[in-house]
């Protein structure tokens, strides 16, 4: 007991009031918190008369440890841009979820330690209430308020780091204030600190460097200012930060990919306590939205180069026919509710589980969409005759070259009966007819797939007709009496592939030009 008492004194010590009041100059923050959370979570611990660490796995903890994540991932959020990498992101994010999670141990500790009164006995309902409120107002939003501002600010200054380490050395890094007579004296003597993005200072003082820091660091030209002499620059360093509440600043967000730091006090939490919330924060979900999946498809493509006109739009398709579409131009549409399997899917994936059938076929018919892109000619004007052998061949391709995309997520083919057998798609029949005719012609089927797929990618849409054909015609389709088939032969069994059910296809479809 007195070991969390003595943390609290050292939280109260870390936020100091001068840091922390909202009400005098009238700034309110970028949030609300949920009430209805930390009232739920009173009654838990009332009703409970306690709390420890083993409760961290229970639904009012967990809500709690939520919602403080919702608010300060909202805070990271808005400082990521689409084209930020997933890795640095994903870090970032669990960096946030964990400290959500000790700040909520400690949020939840505290009331548990005002369950009692001066005698040892439970208190009215109504008394503990009202020092719950004390607490929440410290620590949802005092706190808060300071934690998110400094997540806003940390977040954008890894990003800048991670966008200065792509320029490498071409350029110096220069220390700036807001300039205005807000700034704390000890930043103002860091004004103008120029040094090389390889000295150790910017290790340790790259901005923030206190609760609701708003200094900034900038690219340079190596020849527009004197560099700073480095001891000096640290020394001025070491006394903008040289208090036990300001040391833990010490750090590079950019560098150790965490927004928060390592020695906050947040983290002096039973071994319990951390178990639990490294358990949950390893069950948090990275692919949570379309612009999650977003990032990932341009992370695929940054390293596969699928797109030959680029990838620039994930967007909900409108057209209820459509499971997708795309423009062939770097957009693609699919239907709402498999961009919400894609986001569940690709998630999974990146966590190593296993996902269910629906999540593989709306990535199935992702890709579907991503192989259209991967023409290059791009979009030409098709008629209906020319778009079905157009979609044949796509989706043909698509299936069978389903491994590859998730080996690019990173991971192995799950429900590989789509490679074979996909009947959302309606273009299921004549793909599986397609595939019939090469297995009762004894034609070579990666050597067809091969053809087919050189034909789609490097041909027009408009005459893709001839590379089905040819594809048969070059890898050994032949009759049962071991005569080539003819090109003319096979064009017609083609349009047997669209027109004839899958279930009869051999009789009604291509015995008669094969036997």
């Amino acid at each position: 007991m007195r070991f969390y008492n003595a943390m609290d004194n050292a939280l109260m010590d870390l936020y100091s009031p001068d840091i922390l009041t909202l009400a005098n100059d009238g700034e309110k923050p970028d949030f609300v918190y949920d009430g209805k959370v930390m009232d739920a979570a009173t009654r838990w611990i009332y009703q409970q008369g306690k709390f420890d660490a083993a409760m961290l796995k229970e639904n009012p903890a967990k809500d709690m440890i939520e919602e403080n994540y919702r608010i300060l991932s909202n805070a990271v959020s808005s400082s990521i841009r689409q084209d930020v990498p997933p890795e640095l992101r994903y870090a970032l994010d669990n960096n946030t979820f964990i400290f959500s999670g000790f700040k909520t141990y400690h949020t939840l500790n505290e009331i548990g330690l005002c369950l009692l009164d001066d005698k040892g006995q439970i208190k009215p309902f109504e008394n503990f209430a009202k020092d719950v409120q004390a607490i929440h107002e410290k620590y949802n939003l005092n706190y808060l308020y300071a934690e998110y501002n400094h997540a806003v600010h940390a977040s954008q200054m890894a990003i800048k780091w991670h966008d200065f380490e792509a320029g490498g050395e071409r350029y110096n890094l220069q220390y700036r204030t807001a300039g205005d007579d807000k700034v704390r004296a000890d930043h103002a003597a860091l004004d103008g600190t120029t040094l090389p993005m390889s000295d150790p200072f910017w290790t340790m003082y790259l901005p923030p460097n206190g609760w609701n820091c708003r200094c900034n660091v900038v690219q340079v030209r190596r020849n527009k200012y004197p560099v700073s002499d480095s001891d000096l620059a640290i020394k001025a360093g070491n006394l903008a930060t040289d208090t036990p509440k300001m040391r833990l600043f010490r750090y590079n967000p950019g560098v150790s990919l965490k927004i928060f730091p390592d020695k906050h006090p947040y983290y002096k939490a039973p071994k319990e306590a951390e178990k639990e919330i490294l358990k949950q924060a390893a069950q948090m979900p990275v692919i949570r939205t379309k612009g999650d999946v977003w990032n990932e498809i341009k992370r695929i493509n940054d390293e596969k180069s699928l797109f030959e006109h680029g990838f620039h739009n994930l967007l909900v398709e409108t057209n209820p026919n459509n499971n997708g579409s795309t423009d062939m131009g770097g957009s693609i549409w699919l239907r709402q509710e498999r961009i919400d399997l894609c986001v569940s899917g690709m998630d999974k994936l990146k966590r190593g589980l296993k996902i269910d059938e629906k999540e593989a076929d709306a990535l199935a018919t992702l890709w579907h969409e991503i192989t259209h892109n991967r023409n290059k000619k791009g979009y030409v004007y098709i008629t209906p005759a020319q778009r079905w052998k157009m979609e044949l061949a796509n989706e043909f391709v698509a299936r069978n070259s389903l491994p590859e995309f998730y080996e690019a997520m990173g991971s192995k083919m799950q429900h590989e009966q789509f490679i074979k057998d996909r009947k959302s798609t309606g273009y299921n029949r004549m793909v599986r007819n397609y595939c019939t005719v090469i297995e009762k012609t004894g034609a070579n089927y990666d050597g067809v797939l091969n053809d087919v797929r050189k034909h789609l990618f490097n041909e027009s849409y408009d005459n893709q007709e001839a590379g089905l054909v040819s594809a048969l015609l070059n890898n050994g389709a032949k009759k049962a009496n071991g005569s080539k088939l003819k090109r003319t032969e096979i064009k017609q069994i083609l349009k047997l592939c669209r027109a004839v059910d899958e279930s009869n296809f051999y009789e009604r479809g291509i015995k008669s030009f094969i036997e």
